[in-house]
C-alpha cells in the first residue's frame, strides 16, 4: 500500500516537473502508471501527448526529438522494453497493447554507397489505430499505417500500409536437422 501510495507521488511529481520544464509540449495527463524506470524524454521543440490512464512498464525509451511529436491515446499499455523514436510524428490510438522490446521509429539515418552512412534522417509519419495489439519484438518502420483492430505479430517488421482488423504474421519454419 505504502509502496503504491510512494508510485503515484512519484508519477505526480515527475509529470509536474516536465509539464513546468516543457509546457505545453508535455501534454500527460495525470492519471498513468509510469515505472520509475520508464523514460519519456523531450528534446529541443518535440512533443509529448499522452492520454488518461495508460501504463509504461519498466526499461521503457519514448523521445520526441527536434520538431517530432509522440501521441497515445488513453488507456494504452506498454509492456518492458518497449521504444519510440519521433523525430516527424508518431500517433497511437486508444486501447492499444504492445509487447515486450516493440521498437517504433519513424526516421532513419540516409545512406549513399558514395559516402555511406550519414546522421542526417529520412523521416516519415506512423500511425497505428485503436485497439491494435503489437506482440514481443515487433519493430514499425518510417510511413507505417496500421488501422484499427489489428494484431501485428511477434517479430515482424511492419512497413507500408496495414487495412483495419488486419493480422500480420512472419512466415517462419523451424527446421530440425
Amino acid at each position: 500500500m505504502i509502496k503504491s501510495i510512494l508510485l503515484i507521488i512519484y508519477n505526480v511529481w515527475r509529470i509536474a516537473l516536465n509539464k513546468l520544464v516543457h509546457w505545453q509540449r508535455f501534454d500527460v495527463h495525470w492519471m498513468q502508471r509510469i515505472s520509475p524506470l520508464c523514460a519519456l524524454k523531450v528534446f529541443r521543440n518535440g512533443t509529448i501527448r499522452v492520454g488518461r490512464n495508460c501504463e509504461f512498464a519498466a526499461y521503457c525509451d519514448f523521445e520526441a526529438h527536434g520538431e517530432g511529436v509522440l501521441d497515445i491515446g488513453e488507456g494504452t499499455y506498454f509492456n518492458r522494453y518497449c521504444m519510440i523514436s519521433a523525430h516527424e510524428h508518431v500517433t497511437v490510438g486508444k486501447h492499444c497493447m504492445f509487447g515486450p522490446s516493440v521498437k517504433i521509429f519513424d526516421n532513419n539515418h540516409r545512406y549513399t554507397s558514395e559516402t555511406g552512412v550519414s546522421s542526417q534522417l529520412n523521416t516519415a509519419p506512423i500511425s497505428i489505430g485503436d485497439h491494435t495489439w503489437v506482440c514481443s519484438d515487433a519493430i514499425i518502420l518510417k510511413g507505417a499505417q496500421i488501422g484499427k483492430n489489428c494484431v501485428i505479430g511477434a517479430g515482424c517488421i511492419v512497413r507500408g500500409e496495414v487495412p483495419d482488423g488486419s493480422v500480420v504474421t512472419n512466415k517462419q519454419e523451424l527446421m530440425i536437422r
